[in-house]
This record gives structure tokens, C-alpha cells and sequence, in this order.
């Protein structure tokens, strides 16, 4: 065998426990930073290969007099890609006994050759028969509906049994487990004969060469003038961002903060191999020292420890690299569960499993060899003179500190960390990076439970009835006159609104709803201008969602034209508010009685009941939903504000695992740092051990010095990690409420009480164990062995 390798491994085997601690820092960093790699490439690339699978329409139109359309004629139009009709119709479907959930019906024209939104067989038929319909797969989590059952749907007043087929998957829709909505699809006849409703009036499809919104948006300008002329007139239109999952907005904020996380785990367990390989050299100065005096050049001694490095770095990647593609796979899939998608990646590329070898092979070696350079430049006098640490290393004024008031332990504990001052700031800035990133992280996560909690405020009903068609308030209000647990029923309205922008002619048709302007319902978060007062204009307040997609810069005080139910009117923009929620405008809902609403109908029901647990909530809305049942009104939806605020937190609840799990690593890579800089030092001051004992030190006082130095070194970065946390808090949250919320809304810095106990709990915790360890390592050393340090 070569004496080099040779002597590398005998190094290695003559310190095991060393040796190990290498290997296992090494892994978890590799581990770490590679299971990121792996999920990052996955994610990135299956989400959207899944939704691409679908083929996504660019546009949808829906109107009455399709059937005056020439779809072949209109398919050879030379900006059409693709065309079809997709019905979709709002209806209500029962998910649990007495539980119902708004349930979105597509009339598919043709199951076999569908050329857009296109569906695949999960199980049951591919094509439903007459009668039935294929239920969208995601839907199962959130009903106990399956295969050969026969779904309950409500279409106004009439209860129809329409069996299920078979379950489909459709990667273009929101999950039904975050949104609240099932899925189903059927042929023409069957939609026809279940919605009461008129097939072949939403027209969807795909342009040529269509590169952003605003493009389609033109295209879209010009086909719909075209229709206009040709006796067509359009009801509404949707334009989707193109090509772009409804949910793209979490796997962003997953992806962003993997990346982050990842890049700094990587730089921190890159400092960690530079201080560990720096111990294995503390160790060996004079056996550098005799390896030179006996004629080993600077080349040789560097190619010894070069593959001692290697080594490590080979055993480290055995064991993380297969862990990280295991745990990164698992990530992607929780992912890809939460979001209803298919991981379709079956093999990484060779270019990952390359940088995942390089990560683990060359880092090692990139950052340690300024540690092996420094070790093999030093002469051989001073290398075979070589005890550890000098006295021309410690600190000058020994006496100034001595003068303080301190106790003589943590005065020496004081002197002995700044003897490497170099060494005590990486460690230092290890520790406060690893804190402050955990503690970031729960400080973010306080920031996005406290916009639940805002969101979940902002709207003070219990339970909200929504209705499809606008009716009287007499009407809507007569089945619940005898429910008990009322106090009193506010009525609001709503619709969709046409915003003109002078980018383009046609905008999307934007939520409209029409409230009291002084209701005490309604207390949202104003972020820029104010909320609806008493005006002679007709004034509105758009949310962050609307302002974003309206094409251009939305400024307070403006007029601008809007179309409500078929009637435009100048309406003032007086306010923006924060929302997560679709794009909507909030007008006042007698101004929108005047302007559009002569008759005063109403669409909406908000409850407010005198017992608001949560028991007498669910009772109240059991109570709604059997009124509901022998009257013919036709509901959209019937939601507690209890539902509505676990639909949002189940948005975001996968990004605040994530913060956790990700902020954890960190801090344990931290830990490990500062357990390897401990360990560095008591390997270089073995001799200084054996003098001390030697003249009376026992070996509690030895172990109760290396404890003070590490409770001292901890401490510092700990102080110093909390304080980090805030600035990185403050950017955090603003960088994230601007993935989720959209441009220029961040979210609020919130301080989390709990997130600081369990980060100092934590960290303290680390730190004990971190100096601890070393500690007794340090006084096993017999002081003999302790004299005769090579």
C-alpha cells in the first residue's frame, strides 16, 4: 500500500471518535444541502411539467350565442393553437352527511380527443358513462366519495343522484384540500340534463406563440371585437396567468427558501470541515515537523493530508448522498401530495449526482486546504517545538481582566477564547448565523400565523350564505327567520365587475362586492389610501390582488370606468387593502344600488350568532343547511369563518413547516461548529492540560474551565444570533409576503414570544452539550500523556 495512504488511515484509525464526529458533520451537511438540491430540481421541474401535461388554455369566454360560432372555422384562425367548448357550471355536492362543498361540473365536449385541460384515468372508466361523472382525485381527501358511489348534488332546489364512475386527475386545478371546491367532470348530454343548463357556452383555447399576459390579452382584444361584429356578445372572460399552476405562488416561496437555506447551510458546513480538518492538524504539528526533517517536501506532506481529507470526504458522501436523494424524493412527494400533483422525475440527472460527488469530494478539500497550506509552511523548528498553544497567544492584558469584577473561572475562561481571535470569530459567526436563522424562522412563521389571524379578523360574520343568483332580500331571508343562535343577518351583494385600463380594452372581470360602508363586519387591513366613506362619487377599494392584475399602476384618488351588470360608471379608487383572497373590489352597496341595482337584490347572507364557539358554529351552520334543503334557493356556497380560515392556513401551512424543518438544520450545523471549535482547542492545549495537572488541577476544575469557555463562546453567540434575527426577520417577512401576496405587500414583523424560548431553550441546550462533550474528552487525558503531547 502507499505510505501515504497508509499513514492517512492509520491517522484516522487512531482517533475514531474524531474521526466520526468528521464524517458525520461532513453527512449532515452534504445531507443537507443535497436533499435541497434534490427536491429544488424535482419540484421545479414536475409541478410544472404536470400542469404543461394538461395543455392549459390561455383563454376562456363564456356567452350565450355560441351557437352562431363556427368552431372549425374559428380553430383555423392563424392565432388559435387549439379550441373547445368546456362548460363549467357552479353547483353543490355532499361530501359528508349534512356537509356540502361547492362543486365545479365540467360538460367536456369530447373525452377521447380533448386537445385542452386535458384529464387522465386514475380509476374507474376513462369515459363516464351517461349519467355518471368522474370525480377529480383530490376531491376523495375532503369527502368520503369513491368510485361506484352515488354522489347527493344540489342544483337549486332539486336533489339529484348522479353516481361516480370513476376518479380522474387533473394537475391544472387547485387543490380541493386547500380550496374547499370539488371537481367533476361529465359528457355534454349528462351536464345538460344535471345543470338544467345549456351546453357549448364556454368556449377555452390556446394561442400560437402567446409569450405573457399582455400579449393574450391583445390577441384576446381583437377575437373578441370579431365575435362582437359577428353577433356574438361575450358575458365574461378569463385570463389565467398563462401557463402557470394556481398554486405556482407556494411552490415559489418553497423554492426561494430552499434555495436560501440551502445556500447557507452549505457556506456553514463549509466552515465547519475548515475547523475540523484544523483540529486533525492541531494534532499533528510535529509529526509535520519530523516528516519534514527527514526529507518530506512541502508537495508530499500536503498529498498525505490532502487524502486524508479525500477519505473523509468519500465516507461522508457514501452515507449522505443516498440519504439526500431518499429525503429529497420524500419532500417532493409531501409536496406534490399537498399541491396534487405526480412526481414524475424517475431519474436525477448525471450532472446532480456529479455536484452532489463534488460537494462531497472537493468542498472538504477547497476549504480546508487553507488550513493544510498554513500546517505544511510551517518550519521544522517550530513545528517539532510545537505544545499547543503559546504564551505569546494569549491576550496582553491578562491583568486588566483580572482587575474586573468576574469571577477568576470565567476571567480565564474570557483569556483562554480570544486566543485565537480568528478561530473565535468564525465560531461566533457560526453560532449567531444558525440562531438567528431558527430563530427567523419562527419570527416569519409569527408573521404569517399573525396574517391568519388578520385575515381571519377582517371578515367578524360566523357563517356567510352565498347565493348564484341575486334575489330579493325578502326571499333570501325568509328560510331562516325561526333558526336559533342568530342575532342578526347582514345582507350584502356581488358579481363580477369589468375594470377598463387604458393597456387594454377588455381587462378581467374582477369580484365585485357591494357592503355597507360602515358595516362592522368588514375590518380590513389598509395598506395604502383609506376605506369607503360618505362621498358624492362612487368610490371603491380594490385588494392587493386587483390592484396587481389590473395592467397598470393603480393610483389612490383616480377615476376610472367600471362595468357593473352591464352599466358603466365612474368610480373613484380611495384605498388598497391587504386580502388573501381572488382579486375583488369593495364598493358600498347602496352607491352600487344606485348605480346598478334598482331593485336592491342581495346574493349574500352573513350570520352573526350570540353563542360563537365553535360547537354552536358548527350547529348554526348544520342548522342553515337544512333550512336550505325544502326551499329553492340556489346556493353557491354556505362557509364558517372557521373553514374560511383553514382554507388559508392550509395554503401556507406547508411553508411553515418548511421554516422549521430547514431553520432546524441549520441550527444543528451550527452546533456542530461550535463543537468542533471546542474540541480544536483542547486537542492544541494537551500539554497546557498535563501542566495543570501536574501542579494540582483536579480534574473538575480542568472540566469546569472548558465548560466556562464554552457557556462564554455560546452565550456571545447566542446574544448575537437573537440580534440578527430581527433585521434577518424584517427582510424575511417582507420577502415573503411579497412571494405569496404579490409586489409591494410584506408581511408584518412579528416578534414570536414562543419562538425566542424554544431558540434559547434550544440553543443553550446545544451549547452545554457542545463544550461538554469536549470537556470530558479533555480531562481523560492522563497527564502523563498529557506531557508527552507529539
Amino acid at each position: 500500500m502507499n505510505p501515504r495512504i497508509k499513514k492517512s488511515l492509520n491517522d484516522l484509525r487512531l482517533n475514531p471518535g474524531r474521526t466520526l464526529l468528521v464524517v458525520f458533520a461532513l453527512a449532515i451537511g452534504l445531507w443537507g444541502v443535497g436533499s435541497i438540491l434534490v427536491s429544488y430540481f424535482i419540484l421545479n421541474n414536475d409541478l410544472n411539467e404536470n400542469y404543461r401535461r394538461t395543455v392549459p388554455f390561455h383563454v376562456a369566454l363564456s356567452s350565450k350565442d355560441f351557437a352562431k360560432l363556427d368552431l372549425a372555422a374559428f380553430r383555423q384562425r392563424a392565432e388559435i393553437e387549439s379550441a373547445e367548448f368546456r362548460d363549467l357550471s357552479f353547483q353543490r355536492i355532499e361530501v359528508f352527511p349534512d356537509q356540502w362543498l361547492p362543486l365545479w361540473l365540467f360538460g367536456v365536449d369530447d373525452f377521447g380527443r380533448s386537445q385542452l385541460a386535458r384529464i387522465s384515468r386514475e380509476e374507474g372508466t376513462t369515459v363516464p358513462p351517461h349519467g355518471t361523472m368522474l370525480l377529480e382525485r383530490n376531491g376523495r381527501l375532503v369527502s368520503n366519495l369513491e368510485t361506484g358511489q352515488v354522489a347527493r348534488v344540489r342544483v337549486g332546489g332539486k336533489l339529484l343522484q348522479v353516481p361516480v364512475s370513476g376518479i380522474a386527475f387533473d394537475a391544472a386545478q387547485a387543490p380541493a384540500t386547500q380550496d374547499a371546491f370539488i371537481y367533476a367532470y361529465t359528457d355534454k348530454d349528462t351536464y345538460r340534463e344535471i345543470t338544467g343548463e345549456p351546453a357549448d357556452q364556454r368556449l377555452i383555447f390556446r394561442l400560437k406563440n402567446a409569450g405573457n399576459k399582455q400579449e393574450i390579452q391583445a390577441a384576446t382584444d381583437v377575437i373578441v371585437r370579431d365575435f362582437r361584429n359577428g353577433g356574438i356578445a361575450i358575458d365574461s372572460i378569463n385570463i389565467p396567468a398563462p401557463d402557470q399552476h394556481p398554486h405556482q405562488f407556494q411552490l415559489n416561496t418553497l423554492l426561494a427558501f430552499q434555495g436560501g437555506i440551502g445556500l447557507l447551510a452549505f457556506v456553514m458546513g463549509a466552515v465547519l470541515v475548515s475547523q475540523l480538518i484544523g483540529a486533525i492538524l492541531a494534532q499533528q504539528i510535529r509529526q509535520i515537523g519530523v516528516l519534514k526533517a527527514i526529507g518530506a517536501t512541502r508537495r508530499q506532506v500536503l498529498s498525505i493530508y490532502l487524502s486524508m481529507v479525500l477519505m473523509l470526504g468519500v465516507m461522508a458522501s457514501v452515507a449522505a448522498i443516498p440519504l439526500a436523494i431518499i429525503s429529497g424524493y420524500g419532500f417532493a412527494g409531501f409536496v406534490a401530495k399537498i399541491l396534487n400533483f405526480n412526481i414524475l422525475t424517475t431519474a436525477l440527472p448525471h450532472a446532480l449526482y456529479a455536484g452532489l460527488a463534488a460537494c462531497g469530494l472537493l468542498l472538504p478539500v477547497l476549504f480546508a486546504l487553507p488550513a493544510l497550506l498554513k500546517g505544511v509552511r510551517i518550519p521544522v523548528r517550530s513545528a517539532l517545538s510545537d505544545y499547543g498553544i503559546g504564551v505569546a497567544d494569549s491576550p496582553s492584558n491578562i491583568k486588566t481582566a483580572t482587575r474586573r469584577s468576574l469571577p477568576y473561572g470565567i476571567q480565564l475562561a474570557l483569556r483562554n477564547v480570544r486566543r485565537r481571535k480568528k478561530r473565535l470569530a468564525t465560531t461566533l459567526a457560526t453560532i449567531a448565523l444558525g440562531v438567528a436563522i431558527f430563530s427567523a424562522g419562527f419570527n416569519v412563521r409569527q408573521s404569517l400565523l399573525d396574517f391568519l389571524q388578520d385575515s381571519k379578523n377582517a371578515m367578524k360574520y360566523d357563517v356567510q350564505v352565498v347565493l348564484k343568483n341575486q334575489i330579493s332580500r325578502e326571499r333570501a331571508l325568509a328560510p331562516f327567520q325561526n333558526l336559533h343562535n342568530v342575532r342578526r343577518i347582514e345582507t350584502w351583494n356581488g358579481g363580477r365587475g369589468r375594470l377598463q385600463s387604458t393597456v387594454v380594452s377588455t381587462n378581467n372581470g374582477i369580484g365585485v362586492i357591494a357592503l355597507p360602508r360602515d358595516t362592522d363586519l368588514a375590518k380590513m387591513d389598509v395598506i395604502q389610501g383609506r376605506w369607503l366613506q360618505s362621498s358624492d362619487d362612487i368610490e371603491i377599494v380594490m385588494n392587493q390582488g386587483a390592484a396587481e392584475n389590473y395592467g397598470e399602476p393603480a393610483v389612490i384618488g383616480k377615476q376610472y370606468p367600471l362595468d357593473l351588470n352591464g352599466q358603466r360608471v365612474l368610480v373613484k379608487l380611495v384605498g388598497i387593502v391587504k386580502e388573501f383572497d381572488a382579486a375583488k373590489i369593495y364598493i358600498d352597496k347602496a352607491q352600487y344600488d344606485t348605480a346598478a341595482n334598482p331593485e336592491h337584490l342581495i346574493n349574500s347572507l352573513m350570520f352573526v350568532a350570540d353563542d360563537r364557539s365553535f360547537a354552536s358554529i358548527v350547529r348554526l351552520k348544520k342548522d342553515i343547511e337544512r333550512a336550505i334543503n325544502p326551499t329553492g334557493l340556489d346556493v353557491f356556497y354556505v362557509m364558517s369563518q372557521a373553514e374560511r380560515a383553514k382554507i388559508i392556513y392550509d395554503h401556507l401551512n406547508i411553508i411553515l413547516t418548511l421554516f422549521t424543518a430547514l431553520s432546524s438544520l441549520v441550527l444543528l450545523i451550527s452546533t456542530l461548529g461550535m463543537a468542533a471549535a471546542t474540541g480544536t482547542g483542547i486537542i492544541e492545549r494537551t500539554r497546557e492540560i498535563g501542566v495543570m495537572r501536574a501542579i494540582g488541577a483536579t480534574p473538575k476544575i480542568i472540566y469546569g474551565l472548558f465548560v466556562a469557555e464554552g457557556a462564554v463562546v455560546s452565550s456571545a453567540g447566542i446574544v448575537a444570533g437573537l440580534a440578527l434575527s430581527l433585521p434577518l426577520s424584517y427582510y424575511a417577512a417582507e420577502f415573503f409576503g411579497e412571494l405569496i401576496l404579490g409586489h409591494g405587500i410584506p408581511l408584518k414583523f412579528a416578534f414570536s414570544q414562543i419562538g425566542f424560548a424554544i431558540t434559547l431553550a434550544l440553543t443553550l441546550l446545544f451549547g452545554w452539550l457542545a463544550s461538554r462533550i469536549p470537556a470530558r474528552k479533555a480531562i481523560a487525558i492522563s497527564t502523563r500523556e498529557a506531557l508527552s503531547y507529539e
